[in-house]
């Protein structure tokens, strides 16, 4: 947004003066509440995805049950205990790239730069300093920097499809509902990634970060990273079956 398109639609919503903070509790709540960013690890190399998959104990033994089996001989066991210990490295390895690269294209959905109002004057700062109280001015076009309640709306269209799936724009209106409603029928709000099809409007932010809808996905995406598949719970099972297998024959 222009500076000069922003001073229009400012005087277009009419903000009231409690409308926003002050640039002292703005700075106060950045420091209270951090930047409004989606958190992520600094990006590893692939290598680094793939060598997390050989930290299980678990797999060591795998690794030596296999030398052991070579050694004796024993080719095909070697071979089947090989091809478990790099199918469960193969899955562990995907999953966690998937995931990664995933946060990457949430965060890529994320506004650079906001306009507020601060001290009763609208003004443009970096979406990383946006903080909750902060009133957001949108116009259509920008993409929204935080979940925000809407305090004025005029003819607002929201695209929520990254967010909900909603592939028509959303028809945004102020109102009062209740938090518990469902995320696609929360019509008196704005969240962050979603951008704005037409109209005008000032909104008080309510959530920053990972606080906010999208930040929610995020870490349920980052949470995926640690939990196990399926078929990885299953290797782990053959796995200590062939553990007891080995002490049953050692004795």
């Amino acid at each position: 947004m222009s500076a000069a398109r922003g001073a229009v639609v400012v005087a277009a919503v009419a903000p009231e003066p409690r409308w926003g903070l002050g640039a002292r509790e703005a700075e106060a709540r950045l420091r209270q509440h951090g930047p409004n960013t989606l958190t992520r690890e600094q990006p590893a190399p692939a290598w680094r995805f793939l060598a997390r998959q050989f930290r299980s104990g678990m797999v060591w033994l795998l690794l030596g049950a296999c030398g052991v089996a070579a050694l004796l001989g024993e080719g095909a066991d070697a071979v089947a205990i090989a091809t478990i210990v790099v199918l469960n490295a193969l899955v562990g390895f995907l999953q966690e790239y998937r995931a990664d690269r995933a946060v990457l294209a949430l965060r890529a959905l994320t506004a650079p730069s906001a306009r507020v109002l601060r001290d009763g004057v609208s003004a443009v700062i970096p979406a990383s300093q946006v903080v909750p109280g902060d009133a957001l001015v949108l116009e259509a076009g920008d993409v929204v920097a935080a979940d925000a309640r809407l305090l004025t709306a005029h003819a607002l269209l929201t695209l929520e499809a990254a967010l909900t799936g909603e592939s028509t724009p959303v028809d945004k209106q102020v109102g009062a509902l209740p938090d518990s409603t469902p995320l696609a029928e929360r019509r008196d709000r704005v969240f962050m990634g979603t951008s704005v099809a037409a109209g005008t409007a000032v909104a008080e932010v309510t959530a920053t970060g990972m606080d906010t809808e999208l930040g929610r996905i995020a870490h349920l995406v980052r949470s995926a990273q640690v939990s196990q598949t399926p078929l990885q719970q299953r290797l782990e099972g053959v796995t200590r079956m062939l553990l007891v297998l080995c002490v049953v024959v050692g004795a």
